[in-house]
């Protein structure tokens, strides 16, 4: 395992014993068996470490073809809940640590790409396609927050059915 890695692993460990705000990073390095000067190599502190390993899931979803390139909405939805099921404690950590708003600034980042794949038939206009990123990383994060914030009871295709329902009675409604 390369040092990034031990580092990060490092400040999730300690996570599961101390509150964030009041890990330090001799904690850090002493977890990842490595020294300060190493730790600061690689990062400025601990919020970037943070930074980093939410990056780090965001780009393992990204690799997987399914989860952007689905052509059915449920399937979609599905396939984001179960990838985010496999790192629910990292959620819990994140969710107990009043952190959860690092994860919102990474949906922002990828919901663009998501939408320029999803929406490519559509032709959007500047601020059209910013309300539609902020519209898809609001309902995503959010679910996922609820989902947290209530146990994460629900599996994976009870999250995308609630989800389809919602957009499907609004659409009934409106007929």
């Amino acid at each position: 395992m390369n040092k990034k890695n031990s580092i990060i692993k490092g400040l999730f460990s300690v996570m599961n014993t101390y509150e964030f705000s009041m890990i330090t990073v001799t904690q850090i390095a002493q977890e990842a068996n490595i020294g300060r000067k190493t730790f600061y190599r690689y990062f400025k502190n601990k919020e970037e470490v943070l930074e980093e390993a939410i990056e780090l899931l965001f780009t393992e979803y990204a690799s997987k073809h399914e989860n952007y390139y689905s052509p059915k909405f449920d399937i979609l939805i599905y396939n984001h809940f179960s990838f985010w099921n496999e790192h629910l404690d990292y959620l819990k950590l994140l969710y107990k640590n009043n952190l959860m708003f690092y994860l919102f600034k990474q949906y922002q980042k990828y919901t663009a790409q998501l939408n320029a794949y999803y929406l490519k038939d559509k032709k959007f206009d500047n601020d059209t396609s910013k309300y539609t990123n902020a519209f898809v990383t609001g309902v995503f994060w959010s679910m996922l927050y609820t989902w947290i914030e209530n146990g994460a009871v629900e599996s994976p295709s009870a999250l995308a059915k609630i989800i389809l329902n919602s957009f499907e009675n609004k659409v009934q409604e409106e007929k």
